[in-house]
């Protein structure tokens, strides 16, 4: 019903033909849903009460900000890498931010924002070695120097059109603030960081791939393993598209393949939470649908988000390009419906 339904609007011309595919496009659209809401579990992301821990230990090293020094923010780091986390959120510095104004602070500094984030999420006190001592007497320069605005700062021409990051309640007036607002700030204070900034921004930035890995991947996998089905899932990011592509040849490489030993059907998934992004993901999966046609696969794709419903006419390429396969959420079950599936379902059955 699903070819037959892209034959139909296809077989059409001119207005009809508009009228058919902007029918077509809404059919699947009705079938996708908002993930807006969802917020990842990054695995290595500190939970509340590891960082009001790390929290704990940056104030008992500064006596509560009242002492703040290079000495001191040393001793904090030294002690807890965690410190890190909280020092970065009053700089309100990413890892890589945090990066360049460590090469500000000391010219040569080679401390990559990958770096950072290993040490803050991973390593035991006891494990600091020599290389790790000189990054945390960079790190603790550098957060003096910032909160100083030594470095970073705003030039008098651009402070008509642009705020520092340290222009919030608790850094307006460096360390002394900040042992102020130690002591706590009205609620209204927070809403408004929320309003500026957005409570879980930092989270959704750092762990933007596991949404896409978990909301799609997971059930497509979940179904098949359910099922008895065969399948390849290829690994998290780019390296894992790589080597799909170079075990099974096909560029890009998609997110499931299968069955593994002989494949017939490739499905690639996507989630998009804004037009462009679904603009740019329709793209890839045309490409894949493509690549696959070419091997003689039948390809599929699983999207979901409300990035397609802002983009009716990229999900439409994307219906076109897997000839009716494409499904979400609330539709996953049918993939069994495919031929090619279903005969790998009734074999294990």
């Amino acid at each position: 019903m699903r070819r037959q339904a892209i034959a139909i609007a296809l077989a059409k011309s001119g207005h009809a033909r508009e009228e058919a595919n902007e029918l077509l496009g809404k059919s699947f659209v009705a079938a996708t849903q908002p993930s807006f809401h969802y917020i990842p579990r990054g695995d290595t992301m500190a939970d509340e009460g590891h960082f009001d821990i790390a929290y704990e230990c940056l104030a008992g090293h500064t006596g509560n900000f009242a002492d703040v020094s290079e000495e001191n923010l040393i001793g904090a780091l030294t002690e807890k890498p965690l410190v890190l986390a909280p020092l970065r959120m009053i700089l309100g510095l990413t890892y890589n931010e945090l990066s360049w104004a460590m090469k500000l602070t000391r010219a040569g500094t080679t401390t990559s924002g990958t770096t950072l984030r290993n040490f803050e999420r991973g390593p035991k006190p006891e494990r600091i070695m020599a290389t790790r001592t000189e990054m945390i007497e960079t790190i603790a320069a550098t957060a003096v120097a910032a909160m100083d605005r030594t470095i970073l700062q705003i030039p008098e021409s651009a402070r008509r059109f642009f705020h520092s990051k340290l222009d919030k309640r608790d850094t307006m007036e460096g360390w002394d603030t900040v042992a102020v607002a130690a002591g706590g700030v009205p609620y209204s204070t927070l809403l408004y960081q929320r309003y500026v900034g957005g409570v879980w921004r930092q989270v959704q930035d750092a762990y933007s791939e596991v949404k896409g890995d978990n909301l799609l991947e997971q059930p497509i996998a979940d179904l098949f393993d359910a099922s008895g089905i065969s399948y390849y899932r290829s690994g998290a990011g780019a390296s894992g598209a790589t080597e799909t592509d170079r075990r099974f040849g096909l560029s890009p490489g998609p997110d499931f393949v299968l069955p593994e030993d002989s494949p017939t059907v490739i499905i690639e998934s996507k989630v998009a939470e804004d037009g462009g992004t679904a603009r740019d993901k329709a793209a890839r999966i045309k490409n894949a649908a493509e690549a696959a046609k070419t091997r003689g696969l039948l390809p599929c794709a699983v999207v979901d988000g409300k990035g397609w419903s802002e983009r009716p006419k990229a999900l439409l390429d994307v219906v076109i390009a897997t000839d009716g396969r494409t499904y979400s959420l609330t539709t996953l079950a049918h993939l069994l419906d495919i031929p090619e599936i279903a005969e790998q379902h009734a074999a294990s059955g």
